[in-house]
């Protein structure tokens, strides 16, 4: 069954690693990464994400409030894949770091992401019809679903970084 990503938008991390730790969750992955977000009305998504090894063109749908990953293109670097995004008409990106770690929980992830360097998000990344019970479970019931990318958000909250595609 195909995963969709729920967002939460969270003070602190303290509450949900406690959580995670009497759960027993493993820790799965902990990297940063760098998103150019192709600017367009709408809540779907057409970014482009640059890993430490490797850029991909990620394209999501959104749909009440969940993204789910509709296409991965693998890029050569990050030179191509602004370029893409360009042939593809964006004529701005909105360029956003993300530190996140991951922790694998029953059938999906917990993800902690700190956007920007001061954004604190929580992401449930699971099966449809299971992120209500697993928001449950972690106390994220009492929290913001944020239903809008990450570079939206932003742009709500007045901090958004443009960048012309040339």
């Amino acid at each position: 069954m195909q995963h969709q990503e729920k967002k939460y938008l969270i003070d602190s991390f303290s509450q949900i690693m406690k959580i995670l730790r009497d759960k027993g969750a493993e820790k799965h992955t902990e990297i940063t990464t760098f998103h150019y977000y192709g600017q367009h009305p709408g809540n779907d998504v057409v970014k482009l994400v640059r890993f430490a090894d490797k850029n991909e063109i990620h394209i999501l749908a959104e749909s009440q409030g969940k993204f789910s990953l509709k296409e991965r293109i693998p890029v050569k670097n990050t030179a191509e894949g602004l370029k893409w995004l360009k042939d593809k008409g964006y004529q701005v990106v909105n360029p956003v770091k993300m530190v996140n770690t991951d922790y694998k929980y029953k059938d999906g992830f917990v993800g902690l992401y700190i956007i920007d360097g001061f954004l604190h998000s929580v992401i449930l990344d699971y099966p449809e019809g299971q992120h209500e019970k697993i928001a449950v479970e972690f106390g994220l019931d009492k929290y913001e679903v944020i239903q809008v990318p990450y570079n939206k958000l932003l742009e709500q909250m007045g901090r958004l970084r443009s960048r012309k595609l040339t």
